[in-house]
């Protein structure tokens, strides 16, 4: 058993590093899907990740030494079906006259591994029905395929990472896992009367992307950066003196992505796209005008990057008396931005951001319904 729970804390430890690497393309997903990131659906997304990873680990810890494999001369495969009940009969004391002895079919080594494999993909079941709405052939079909794909991790020595592999590939573990995945899925609904259900999820979901949060417009601006940035890079190393230039230089793509990209797209930028955000007039969400996407722009662009150079070339004095409204001017558009309030130079312009969700009827009808 210690054993056991020392895979699982190895898991645990190397969990938050998967979901790093899981965190970015998932967010993406959502946004894209729903236009938003609901925080229950996170919960259960990850909760998913760490039982796989925990499953994994348990399959391929503890890892012996290559030298130990390559002196491994055991069998490989074990292709007979059933034969896990020979072994509980073997490793018990069973007598059919003797009823205290029946006890043993289940306090041996031979049941236990047989229980726990089966109570190992339970969960995968339960998830599969419950989250990924799987009906009962998909549920059997991906419980088979996991047990499969444990049994050739193993069976290919940790993908011939090892000379051999280093446990046995059984036919059993399939057939009982499988069988794991299945009374998960039966027993699904017991969990989906305590939880909310994927439906009323997407719902939520929905409703809430049809406005558009703060760090969906930060994430859309980070695409955006990076684009300008790569462009501002491009332009430095086209001209002859590039490198010597300033480095506020990266403005000047900036304002001519802004001011042209939605205008030739109908109000987005490869980031906006990406988050399904769109620029729209604020008294109709209709396409703006082509001068309102420089105005919006560049009164931004002046506000962060102009006026801040204008205070430096002032007395002292004046220039923190600049500083200190401009600082307090910034803090307050950022609790604006935060309340989902239009910022000043949403209001100079005539423009807000839109979720383009709202564009889709079928998006309107699954919120209403």
């Amino acid at each position: 058993m210690s054993s056991y729970v020392q895979t699982i804390l190895t898991a645990v430890i190397a969990f938050p590093f998967i979901a790093f690497l899981f965190t970015f393309p998932y967010i993406i997903y959502n946004y894209r899907k729903y236009g938003s990131v609901l925080s229950f659906r996170i919960l259960i997304v990850y909760s998913f990740i760490l039982y796989l990873l925990c499953v994994y680990f348990l399959v391929i810890l503890p890892l012996p030494s290559i030298d130990e494999v390559a002196r491994m001369t055991g069998p490989r495969i074990q292709s007979v079906p059933f034969m896990f009940i020979r072994d509980i009969f073997q490793e018990s004391d069973f007598r059919l006259r003797d009823v205290s002895t029946w006890i043993t079919l289940i306090k041996n080594k031979a049941f236990f591994q047989v229980f726990f494999n089966f109570i190992m993909i339970i969960p995968f079941g339960i998830y599969l029905r419950y989250y990924f709405r799987c009906g009962f052939r998909r549920t059997f079909l991906f419980s088979f395929l996991l047990s499969l794909f444990f049994e050739l991790t193993q069976l290919t020595g940790l993908y011939f990472l090892y000379p051999r592999g280093y446990r046995l590939f059984d036919v059993d573990d399939l057939l009982i896992n499988t069988l794991g995945g299945i009374a998960g899925y039966l027993c699904a609904p017991a969990f989906m009367r305590l939880l909310p259900s994927r439906e009323n999820m997407d719902k939520a979901s929905i409703r809430r992307g049809m406005e558009v949060s703060l760090p969906r417009r930060v994430l859309a601006l980070c695409f955006d950066l990076f684009l300008i940035f790569l462009a501002d890079a491009a332009l430095r190393a086209a001209l002859p003196d590039g490198r010597q230039m300033p480095g506020s230089l990266w403005l000047i793509p900036a304002f001519l992505y802004y001011s042209f990209v939605p205008a030739l797209t109908g109000g987005r930028t490869a980031g906006k796209w990406i988050l399904r955000i769109r620029i729209g007039a604020t008294a109709t969400g209709s396409r703006p005008h082509w001068y309102q996407y420089p105005l919006r722009c560049g009164s931004l662009l002046l506000f962060l990057f102009a006026l801040p150079r204008i205070f430096s070339l002032l007395p002292p004095l004046p220039a923190f008396l600049c500083y200190t409204v401009w600082f307090f001017f910034l803090a307050y558009t950022g609790i604006r931005a935060v309340r989902h309030r239009d910022l000043f130079y949403e209001r100079l312009s005539g423009t807000r951001n839109i979720s383009s969700l709202a564009d889709q009827p079928c998006r309107s009808e699954e919120i209403s319904s």
